[in-house]
């Protein structure tokens, strides 16, 4: 059974940031294989299935908590590319996505909670394949209102930079239009951009009381159940706005931002796997990166170009953060590399090998790759330097092995680097 308290701590300054859009892909484990509706109503919860998949997927149901709300949702048995109804890929039996309900997503410990269930029922996240994280606020750092800065952007006294496609919505008046909702980006972008009147979209739309709960435990409002706040001795209804990033999977582990607080631009790098948004703190600060490359703007001038006018100061952040440091940027998007197929490879061979000695040799390899990805700040791809150290590092970890022969397979790892000898 699936039971979690919702405990809030202090308010967070008038500032509530929340993830509200959690999903992963993910392989399931051999461990209780195959990890279909009735293996979870075999460990006591309570599943919804759907009657009919998706174009991907065979099977799709939600698992529902003790109160009968819905946890999470999840997709699994992929369609066989043969049947011609899946994505050109490597066919992994074991693939599945999993995506945390939206009311779940606004609990404080939202991450811990799902990768706690992820690791208990032997799943293995690959990637997140979205999400999103939202900043909820009545007025913006400076005191500016939401309201009247969205209006002066559609009305061109200020410019954005990056992003240039752009939708937006709006009110029709006979003495003129309101505009309510922005968004830029496309549905390709690594990351798209929202801002809009998150209370009229609750009051029009399908109402959320848990996050009305959210405002009130961040300050943004006093009474949760009606939305008020008292100002000055009198009942008021605030207008709450909300700046949304969406990230994609085409992030795949991290993804770059510009860091304009300094009179040398820099860019930097910004880690995306669900240990870097565990916490309050940390998805402040990926909030922060972001709004710092994707909403940013910049004052009209006449005659003058949009990067050389003055910048509209909207979000301060005094934060203590230290990101990578990136000195140089990609122009163009990567291929897909050898490693890259190696990557693929290994994590499919161990899905299709079962003896615990197998599938530790993999892991090893799979570590000593990551890590050298992760010493590899400037690029996405590996030059022939960086392949020599991924061969010294795997040549270091087996000999480590041969001193220990009892610790996995050295035979293995060598059969599967000479399965792609052309890297080296």
């Amino acid at each position: 059974m699936i039971d979690y308290e919702w405990k809030f701590g202090e308010p967070e300054q008038g500032r509530c940031i929340n993830l509200d859009w959690l999903e992963v892909y993910c392989t399931e484990g051999r461990e209780g294989y195959p990890h279909n509706a009735d293996y979870f109503t075999n460990h006591g919860i309570t599943v919804h299935v759907r009657d009919y998949g998706t174009r991907q997927y065979k099977e799709m149901f939600t698992l529902l908590d003790r109160n009968g709300m819905a946890f999470c949702e999840i997709r699994r048995a992929p369609v066989s590319e043969s049947s011609g109804q899946c994505q050109v890929g490597i066919y992994n039996p074991y693939s599945c996505h999993i995506k945390l309900s939206n009311r779940y997503c606004y609990h404080p410990q939202a991450v811990r909670i799902f990768a706690d269930f992820l690791m208990q029922h032997h799943f293995t996240v690959e990637r997140l394949f979205r999400l999103d994280l939202a900043l909820d606020f009545e007025r913006f750092d400076r005191g500016d209102d939401p309201n009247k800065v969205m209006q002066r952007y559609v009305a061109g006294r200020y410019s954005k930079i990056n992003q240039s496609n752009l939708s937006a919505h709006a009110r029709d008046w006979w003495d003129g239009r309101e505009w309510n909702y922005l968004s830029w980006g496309s549905e390709n972008s690594m990351v798209s951009t929202k801002f809009y009147d998150k209370t009229l979209e609750l009051r029009e739309g399908k109402d959320k009381p848990y996050i009305r709960y959210a405002w009130q435990a961040a300050g943004l409002i006093d009474d949760y159940r009606d939305c008020t706040k008292i100002v000055n001795g009198e009942k008021t209804q605030p207008r709450i706005y909300r700046v949304e990033f969406s990230i994609k999977s085409s992030a795949r582990g991290w993804f770059v931002v510009e860091d304009n607080r300094y009179e040398k631009k820099r860019r930097l790098v910004q880690n995306h796997s669900l240990g870097d948004y565990e916490t309050k703190q940390q998805q402040l600060h990926a909030f922060a990166n972001l709004a710092e490359h994707y909403f940013h703007f910049k004052v009209f001038e006449k005659d003058k170009r949009k990067d050389r006018c003055k910048d509209k100061i909207l979000f301060e952040f005094n934060l203590d953060h230290k990101p990578y440091k990136l000195d140089h940027l990609m122009t163009e998007t990567p291929k897909r590399t050898e490693l890259d197929r190696l990557l693929s490879h290994l994590q499919t061979y161990k899905l299709l090998h079962v003896t615990d000695k197998n599938r530790q040799a993999i892991d090893l390899l799979i570590t000593d790759i990551n890590t050298l990805r992760l010493r590899n700040e400037q690029a996405d791809y590996f030059d022939k330097k960086e392949t020599l150290l991924l061969q010294l590092l795997i040549n270091k970890r087996i000999q480590s092995m041969q001193a220990n022969p009892l610790q996995t397979d050295i035979e293995l790892i060598k059969h599967l680097l000479n399965l792609t000898d052309e890297i080296f």
